[in-house]
């Protein structure tokens, strides 16, 4: 058992990510992810979960309950420019609108030669 430095609670050692060196990190997993969701998208992981109900547990885009390859969340979409959160998506539609550079028009223009393809 271990405490986290944030929460103050005793958790097993399993609630730690593991530092370089194979330590234990001082903050639970719980914690790191709640300060990387405010820091980079300014909500905390009790808005992240709230979303995440208010979705069913689904991709906003094509509602499979799609994970994250690097951890088992789905990504929290956002505005690169407003920094406004749009969403939960899995990882496959999240890369898809960013490589299509979050435009409308491209996006249209995909839809439209799906459409002429078939």
């Amino acid at each position: 058992m271990k405490q986290c430095r944030s929460c103050s609670r005793q958790l097993p050692l399993s609630a730690f990510g593991v530092r370089e060196g194979g330590k234990p990190r001082h903050q639970c997993k719980t914690c790191v992810t709640d300060k990387h969701y405010k820091r980079t998208y300014g909500i905390s992981l009790k808005d992240y979960d709230k979303m995440f109900e208010e979705q069913g547990g689904v991709c906003k885009i094509c509602n499979l309950p799609g994970k994250h390859k690097l951890h088992d969340r789905l990504c929290v979409d956002h505005d690169h420019i407003t920094g406004k959160v749009r969403g939960l998506l899995c990882d496959s539609c999240n890369r898809g609108i960013g490589y299509l550079k979050d435009d409308e028009r491209i996006l249209q223009q995909a839809i439209e030669y799906l459409r002429s393809a078939a």
